[in-house]
């Protein structure tokens, strides 16, 4: 049986770079986005590449859809070894001007669906030995007034990868959490998608910390 990798929150830019880099290794694909227009394009660009891919649409704020998508893609996929969770909302808004409820909501996506996807393939990853990918950010540790719920997010996010490195261990699951601490784009020097999914892979292969600062 293949190996495969779950992406959820597929996006344009770092998921497909990390969907490619565990595709040239022989894992199939299964794609999660809120964006079902979004989410087939993906899906076709990595197909047209020779990579086994599905995809499923779902929120993943929204617990039952996540659900439902991932119970889609486990059948697909015949089992899931490594997650990677990349959803958040990003939004450039004044702390100030939030709500408590705007705050809950955004949590949802920033950090709970995370638990949640973790919850919904634990019995697979403990069988395989698999490993949970969280996309972390330099917001963690200096938070912006302007990005607040999504600075409170990625300190949640963070967190939450922490405790799950450290209670999933003994089940055989490694957890880690890339924090990248600059912004990513197709024109940096440092910080272009395929060099994130490269460090990916290495925290994927290394599985040496719980966290990895780049």
């Amino acid at each position: 049986m293949k190996k495969s990798i779950v992406i959820i929150g597929a996006g344009k830019g770092l998921s497909i770079s990390v969907a490619k880099k565990f595709g040239e290794q022989g894992y199939q694909i299964g794609l999660i986005s809120r964006n079902a227009e979004n989410g087939n394009k993906l899906s076709t660009i990595l197909s047209n590449l020779g990579y086994t891919t599905y995809f499923f649409a779902a929120d993943a704020g929204d617990k039952i859809s996540l659900e439902s998508a991932i119970n889609d893609l486990k059948q697909k996929l015949g089992g899931v070894d490594v997650l990677l969770y990349n959803a958040a909302l990003f939004k450039e808004q004044d702390i100030l001007t939030a709500s408590s409820e705007s705050l809950s909501e955004d949590f949802k996506v920033n950090v709970g669906g995370a638990l949640d996807a973790v919850k919904f393939l634990y019995e697979d990853l403990k069988k395989n030995k698999g490993s949970v990918l969280i996309t972390g950010g330099g917001l963690s540790s200096y938070p912006h007034p302007m990005y607040g719920s999504l600075s409170i997010g990625k300190a949640g996010i963070r967190n939450l990868a922490i405790q799950l490195n450290e209670r999933l261990k003994d089940d055989g699951i490694y957890v880690g959490t890339l924090t990248v601490n600059n912004y990513m784009n197709a024109e940096s020097t440092t910080h272009t998608p395929d060099m994130v999914a490269e460090q990916f892979w290495n925290l994927f292969v290394n599985k040496d910390a719980a966290e990895v600062q780049y």
